[in-house]
């Protein structure tokens, strides 16, 4: 509703504008014309034409259409109203400038082009200016102030649909470079990253060989250790050295291999071509076990971390019983990153706090529950919970938690981008889901709940 009285007062105000201007019949003539033609035609060029070409046929005025760089600010002259397209190397005259409001030099009256401030502003123009071009009338001596101010209002016109246009040209190239960024990665990162499969299975087997080759050497010592003691002390002393290695070779493998799947997980998950093409998430859902499939697996994978936080997961992990475990129809890669964004952000702000007993402690917990008739009769939710331990996010800060880069003050200390909220929000809003957050005495409790 407020927003539609600030459109009808805007409304109004435009409408006591006009009243005021006065303009004459063949003037909102030619604003007419130049509106309908600017959207007739996409070509930029021909807009550069139109442009010039409006005010020669309704008042008789030769006129100039010049550019600007926005990296660079040099001035371009692109169009004149004789005979057409300007040469761009035709030398712009001494007296055109970049200046914030228009002036007159001899018989010329010149008037700054400039854009609309949007947030977009800064990524087309790479600065705060928002002067686009240049608009020359060559012969304006004989004007009135009030025909000189009626052509400021039309080279208004002209700003706003070159930049629209500019943005709009700026908009395609930005996605044919995307979809040309996503072929690339498919084809130089997410492809040959599949070969690591090979790799591990060859190191896996390279390893058992080498636990063939301990259980012969064992077998040798017995032969040994009779004949030749020294010997046998000696073997045995290697032997135990290589099981040692081995044995940590094993471990470093299976982290590297968990590792590895987890992120070709992600990447092939984030980096789906159809995301780009339709510009959304697309999901691809398949059954799976909440709390076996998606969140065991993370809880492992940050199992060090906490634990060099001085956080212990294990009785999460053997507290759940997993034949209470929920089935959902979710796109696994997604829904596992919410998982892990959620793990990531209780790692790097849990803080100790003293219990109710006067202990101090530092805690992370997480729990699965099942919401009946949550999203309707008979459309049951799953709620995913995460609490770390620390100071209370305070109402005000907690309305904006999940909106895209905010960051609480008292955590500017800590790496991020504020993007990791706002991802979550929208992966488990595009599954139909919700999230939340919940101040406790002794911490936050971050969840989402999504459709079982």
């Amino acid at each position: 509703m407020d927003a539609f009285n600030a459109i009808l007062k805007r409304v109004e105000q435009k409408k006591e504008n006009y009243a005021a201007y006065d303009f004459e019949k063949l003037e909102m003539s030619a604003l007419n014309t130049f509106f309908d033609l600017a959207q007739e035609h996409d070509n930029l060029e021909n807009l550069y034409m139109v442009s010039v070409t409006v005010p020669r046929v309704f008042f008789g005025l030769q006129s100039n259409l010049y550019l600007i760089d926005p990296k660079t600010e040099a001035i371009t002259w692109v169009a004149n109203s004789h005979p057409g397209l300007s040469n761009s190397e035709n030398e712009v005259p001494d007296h055109i400038k970049i200046t914030e409001a228009p002036y007159q030099h001899g018989h010329a009256y010149v008037v700054p082009i400039h854009g609309k401030k949007t947030p977009a502003s800064r990524i087309l123009f790479y600065s705060s200016r928002d002067i686009i071009g240049i608009f020359e009338v060559t012969q304006a001596r004989h004007l009135t102030e009030a025909q000189l101010f009626f052509v400021q209002k039309y080279v208004n016109r002209i700003g706003y649909n070159l930049y629209n246009k500019f943005l709009a040209e700026q908009n395609i190239q930005h996605l044919k470079f995307i979809n040309n960024l996503v072929a690339d990665i498919e084809h130089n990162v997410i492809v040959p990253n599949i070969h690591y499969k090979y790799y591990f299975r060859k190191i896996r087997k390279y390893l058992n060989t080498n636990k063939e080759i301990e259980s012969d050497l064992d077998s040798l010592l017995d032969e040994v250790k009779s004949q030749n003691p020294n010997l046998y002390a000696r073997i045995t002393e290697i032997l135990e050295s290589v099981i040692v290695v081995n044995r940590a070779m094993f471990t470093d493998q299976e982290n590297i291999e968990k590792h590895y799947k987890h992120a070709s997980l992600f990447l092939e998950t984030l980096f789906r071509p159809d995301h780009f093409l339709f510009g959304e998430y697309i999901l691809k859902k398949a059954p799976y076990y909440l709390w076996e499939d998606i969140i065991v697996p993370q809880l492992e994978r940050y199992r060090d971390r906490f634990a060099q936080q001085g956080i212990v997961i294990d009785h999460i992990i053997k507290d759940h019983k997993m034949s209470e475990d929920l089935q959902v129809k979710v796109d696994k890669g997604l829904i596992a990153q919410v998982v892990a964004n959620f793990f990531s952000n209780a790692a790097k702000y849990a803080k100790s706090v003293v219990d109710l007993s006067g202990k101090r402690l530092k805690r992370v917990d997480c729990r699965m529950s099942l919401i009946e008739d949550f999203f309707g009769r008979g459309h049951h939710g799953v709620r995913f919970d995460v609490f770390s331990s620390g100071p209370p996010i305070n109402q005000k800060d907690a309305k904006h938690i999940f909106d895209e880069g905010f960051r609480l003050v008292q955590k500017e200390s800590v790496e991020g981008t504020g993007h990791g909220l706002h991802f979550v929000k929208n992966v488990v809003e595009v599954h139909g889901g919700i999230v939340g957050h919940g101040a406790e005495k002794l911490g936050n409790e971050f969840y989402f709940v999504i459709p079982v």
